[in-house]
């Protein structure tokens, strides 16, 4: 378990983060998880792929805001008092992510506000981008995410 050293009050407005894959994204990490969870054509058949309306073999939405999770994660979730996310808002796929592309995530704070009943903990809320390493974004969107105050652990 990675220790938690983050709490609500780290999270000020403007404050950003990032991360990346650390490999590209690979046509059978795309395949497969179409197969399970997304198998649309495209998804699932790249030497067909090109023949769709799209063109290209593309990983599917769901995995590419999977990917982007796996990176807010590294870049500080997994350090962070999380107590529950509580929304994602303007959720838009922008660019089809393809077998070679190396993400990167950049999140930034965009508001912050205290729980409305419970003092140990406050909201906030972030603006997520994604791009490939060719500067294409491909998903932006915004979250809420409910953090345990240090004030309540001694720590602010």
């Amino acid at each position: 378990m990675i220790e938690k050293i983050l709490y609500w009050e780290h999270f000020t407005l403007g404050r950003s983060w990032s991360a990346q894959r650390d490999h590209p994204v690979e046509r059978d990490e795309i395949v497969e998880f179409a197969l399970k969870y997304d198998p649309l054509d495209i998804h699932i058949y790249p030497d067909q792929a090109p023949n769709t309306p799209l063109g290209v073999h593309c990983a599917s939405g769901v995995q590419t805001w999977g990917m982007a999770q796996r990176m807010l994660c590294d870049a500080f979730l997994l350090r962070t008092h999380v107590v529950a996310g509580g929304r994602m808002d303007n959720f838009r796929l922008l660019s089809p992510v393809m077998h070679g592309d190396m993400l990167r995530l950049k999140a930034e704070v965009i508001n912050a506000a205290p729980h409305f009943s419970k003092d140990d903990r406050g909201w906030a809320e972030f603006k997520i981008e994604v791009s490939a390493e060719d500067t294409r974004v491909v998903l932006v969107y915004e979250t809420a995410i409910l953090i345990m105050r240090g004030l309540f652990d001694g720590v602010a």
